[in-house]
């Protein structure tokens, strides 16, 4: 990410925290993309722990581990994300630290000396269009990993970056800029550049190459949405029987491969070693 794309990144945020926030709550059954990584989330973040959220936004993950006991701080590349936060801390009446910063320098950041249990990486790679920043910032949040800890690291899937489209936009695939994305679609390969801001969109089988350059054990690779992404729109319309039976089979199949072009977002959860 040069200077500009994180300007661009930054404003996209600050415009409107509440959209993003609202993003995560996908209506009134609560979001897939939420549900099941909280469900993963669950099985390794206790009360007590200490967690940082780096490129955490608006503070819905970090709210809610606050709320399960958890000794969070959020860090972010947008003040407007974390000034809302922080009334929703309030709202919530939880505690929540919070620190304004780039991701990519996180390392370096005096205030954030000590290693925490368990830290999320979920947003900033969406935005960094350079692998040597992406690798930045994963050194710099595993540097704050305590031996044993669990690291949460979010992509932004190519494909599903396509289901997306197919399902809000389908029309957009006419304009000229979309043809190079297209052709990375076509060819299985990455595409960084201009999408919603700046952003990276990983095609599904680059993630877990990458992540094995890192001092980490793969505890899980999964589809966050499951096989939801393609007709989310609908869920608002259903009874919440059926939400929750769409739920239960989105979470049991989210982490067989065949089922990875389902989603828009990937997570990889990894042990630190060393």
């Amino acid at each position: 990410m040069n200077i500009d794309d994180a300007v661009i990144v930054k404003a996209h945020y600050d415009a409107d925290p509440q959209k993003e926030w609202d993003r995560l709550a996908g209506g009134k059954y609560g979001k897939f993309e939420f549900r099941i990584a909280a469900h993963f989330m669950d099985k390794y973040i206790k009360p007590g722990d200490s967690v940082l959220d780096i490129g955490g936004g608006t503070g819905r993950y970090s709210i809610w581990l606050a709320q399960k006991g958890c000794d969070v701080a959020l860090f972010d590349l947008s003040e407007q994300s974390i000034e809302f936060a922080e009334k929703k801390a309030k709202e919530y009446n939880v505690g929540l630290k919070t620190f304004a910063g780039d991701a990519r320098y996180i390392s370096a950041n005096p205030k954030l000396a000590k290693k925490y249990d368990h830290v999320l990486v979920m947003g900033p790679l969406y935005h960094l269009i350079n692998e040597n920043d992406r690798i930045a910032v994963l050194k710099g949040a595993i540097s704050h990993l305590k031996k044993g800890g669990t690291l949460f690291v979010s992509f932004i899937s190519l494909i599903g970056g396509y289901v997306y489209m197919a399902r809000e936009c389908p029309e957009l695939i006419t304009l000229p800029a979309e043809q190079v994305p297209v052709n990375a679609f076509i060819n299985g390969q990455s595409f960084g550049g201009d999408g919603f801001t700046r952003a990276f969109f990983a095609y599904p089988d680059y993630i877990l190459p990458f992540m094995e350059q890192f001092p980490l054990k793969k505890l899980h690779f999964f589809a966050q949405e499951g096989i939801s992404a393609p007709f989310a729109q609908h869920y608002a319309k259903l009874s919440q029987e059926a939400v929750e039976e769409w739920y239960r089979i989105s979470l049991a199949v989210c982490e067989k491969p065949e089922f990875f072009s389902y989603a828009e977002h990937l997570m990889y959860i990894g042990e630190k070693l060393k």
